[in-house]
């Protein structure tokens, strides 16, 4: 069983391959996250999981907040005695992540879900093949803000 994970630790690594201090988002609950630069991203995770040996990846979320109608957030929740989550933040018009499955298999069925519900571009990757929706679906991603008709 691993050793339970320290947030100044995790604060340390990120900080160390960023360049920049890292400062706690509070919006989580019981959670120690930090937002980073998506193109960071792969090179932080590969860092955890090599310096860390955080390699628990539980899932990924994302949503469109009402207070960020133009950017779709992106949510890397790790386990490791206790949650560690690294966000980012994409702009909805086009956005990009690159996957993180050459480091963490395990990520295909949660960025296949974020592709399919968000639209995002997962590159890096051979594809991303439909997961959850009809397979004649043709509505666009669901989760998607929707402009408000007047």
């Amino acid at each position: 069983m691993a050793n339970k994970l320290m947030p100044e630790d995790f604060l340390r690594c990120v900080s160390a391959h960023t360049q920049q201090p890292c400062e706690l988002t509070g919006h989580i609950i019981n959670e120690t996250a930090i937002t980073i630069a998506a193109d960071d991203l792969h090179d932080i995770v590969a860092a955890l999981m090599e310096e860390l040996n955080l390699t628990h990846l539980s899932a990924i979320t994302a949503q469109q907040r009402e207070d960020h109608p133009d950017e779709i957030q992106v949510m890397y929740h790790f386990w490791q005695g206790g949650g560690y989550t690294l966000i980012v933040w994409l702009p909805a018009a086009e956005p990009v992540l690159t996957s993180l499955m050459d480091i963490i298999i395990g990520a295909d069925f949660y960025e296949r879900e974020v592709a399919e519900m968000y639209g995002i571009t997962i590159t890096n990757r051979e594809e991303t093949p439909p997961l959850l929706l009809p397979d004649d679906w043709d509505e666009g991603p669901p989760m998607r803000r929707k402009e408000k008709s007047v």
